[in-house]
Order: structure tokens, then C-alpha cells, then sequence
């Protein structure tokens, strides 16, 4: 009868123990526990309205203006980002000569490297490829007085340029090495046809362009 009533005792006290360690680790969680968020129960946070987004310098770049067939160049420092973008270039010429006398744009591009230079004044462009015995005729109208044709060729070959209704004050052949050739029409203001002829054996790359000189 005595070890049943110790075995009760113990089993209280095994339960109060057991209890205190309960409550102790609840006790413990609450305090562990993230406090809640002030205001976490109103309504939620509207994000601020974003006005128009300001374009790129790459954008604005590719929005540039250029002539059809023109190659736009933009110049990037080392982040990537655009410091310039070269704008058109034009060339203005004397009027007696037919040089070159003012620049506006990149005087780099004087140099021809790339083709025909660009000219106000300019009446007609021709680009073409011509095979041996090919040529092309471009009509003038009447009426100007003063006008300049410059002409080019690369591969191997030569060009050969005759002026119908009006003199050449400049070569009429030359060597397809990229030279520019430039030479004055004397047309007198009556209306003239130019024909440009490949000679040799083999295609050659033909530009040429009429410019009407400043009076």
C-alpha cells in the first residue's frame, strides 16, 4: 500500500515538471516570435506613378536622320555608353576649280576613301557595276551653266567618260584605282547626255555625280 502511494507522488511530481517545461518553451516562442509589422493591417502601398521614360543615347542615336544608304557611326567610351554621333557632311567647292574650299561635318570624309563626297549642288548620283563593253547615259536638262562631274572606278579596269552636247574640261579616262576624277562641263546652259563606258576585260564599280558649281 505505501509503494502505490509513493508511485502516485512520483508521478505528480513528474507531471508538474512536466508541465513547467511546457510553459516555459511557450513563454520562450513568444518572445522569439517577429513582431508584427506596424500598419501591416491597412490597406497595401500603392507604387508611385512613372512619368515618360527619357530616351537612350542609343535611341536618340538610331533616331538620327541619314540619307538612304548613309552609314550611321556613333563613337562609345569604355562603359559602352555614346559620346558622339557624327552628323551629315557637306562639302562646298570653288566655283572656278571646282575644289574643295569649306567643310561642314567630319573633314575626315574630304578624303574619299568611301566614295563620291557629298554636295549640296548636286543635280544627279550614279553607282553601277559595268562589264566589259557595258555603259550607262544619264540626260541633262538645259538651263545650268555651271556644272562639275566627278567619276571613280575600283577593280581592275578602266572608265572611259564622253560628254554629247557639251565639252569635258578634264580627263576622259582613267584607271579603276578609287582615284576621284573631277572635270568641268562646258555646256553653256543647252542640255547634254554623259555616258560612262567600262573597258577591259572584267566588272568595275562605276560612281559618278553632276554638281552644279556656285555662281
Amino acid at each position: 500500500m505505501r509503494a502505490t502511494t509513493d508511485d502516485r507522488l512520483r508521478s505528480a511530481v513528474l507531471w508538474g515538471a512536466a508541465v513547467a517545461v511546457l510553459a516555459a518553451g511557450g513563454g520562450w516562442w513568444h518572445a522569439a516570435a517577429p513582431a508584427p509589422t506596424a500598419g501591416s493591417t491597412g490597406p497595401p502601398s500603392v507604387a508611385p506613378t512613372v512619368g515618360p521614360r527619357e530616351p537612350t543615347p542609343l535611341e536618340r542615336a538610331l533616331a538620327t536622320p541619314i540619307e538612304p544608304g548613309e552609314r550611321l557611326t556613333v563613337r562609345l567610351d569604355d562603359s559602352g555608353d555614346i559620346v558622339s554621333v557624327p552628323r551629315g557632311f557637306w562639302a562646298e567647292i570653288d566655283a572656278a576649280t571646282g575644289v574643295v574650299t569649306g567643310v561642314e561635318g567630319d573633314p575626315g570624309r574630304i578624303f574619299f576613301r568611301d566614295g563620291l563626297p557629298a554636295f549640296r549642288e548636286t543635280v544627279w548620283r550614279e553607282r553601277a557595276v559595268l562589264g566589259p563593253g557595258e555603259r550607262i547615259v544619264r540626260q541633262s536638262a538645259e538651263g545650268v551653266a555651271r556644272l562639275l562631274l566627278q567619276y571613280r572606278c575600283t577593280r581592275p579596269g578602266s572608265l572611259t567618260v564622253t560628254v554629247v552636247g557639251a565639252g569635258l574640261a578634264g580627263p576622259s579616262e582613267i584607271d579603276c584605282d578609287g582615284t576621284v576624277a573631277s572635270a568641268r562641263v562646258l555646256s553653256r546652259g543647252r542640255p547634254f547626255r554623259v555616258a560612262l563606258s567600262a573597258t577591259g576585260d572584267r566588272e568595275v564599280d562605276v560612281e559618278a555625280q553632276l554638281v552644279e558649281l556656285p555662281r
